[in-house]
């Protein structure tokens, strides 16, 4: 089961999840509902209904708990973007076997090196 971060849009805590999120779930911080639409990575306060995702039901309250089922955490994707955000060339051309084997070499010549 691979696990999710969330970060709560209102404290700003950040803890981890194994998905799906529960309706009921709070933040481990605040106590704050955890499935909210502002915490959500489809919340755009400037987008129609306040969601980039076209599928989705209107929900008024954005800070309640829903039972959306296109939620996914801002976490993650803020997550995703720093990832891709790392290594930008690798994301646009692929990683490149020459630049793992190196990224490899690198790795145990720190291991090699590293004192004791």
């Amino acid at each position: 089961m691979s696990s999710h971060q969330v970060s709560c849009w209102s404290c700003g805590h950040t803890w981890s999840f194994s998905p799906p999120l529960g309706r009921g779930e709070l933040c481990t911080g605040c106590r704050r509902d955890a499935k909210v639409c502002r915490n959500c990575r489809f919340y755009d306060r400037n987008s129609n209904g306040e969601c980039t995702e076209s599928q989705t039901d209107l929900v008024k309250d954005k800070e309640k708990s829903n039972f959306c089922e296109w939620f996914q955490s801002r976490a993650d994707s803020v997550l995703n973007r720093q990832d891709i955000a790392a290594n930008p060339l690798d994301q646009l051309f692929g990683a490149s076997s020459e630049s793992k084997a190196k990224s490899k070499i690198e790795e145990e010549l720190e291991a090699f090196f590293r004192k004791k």
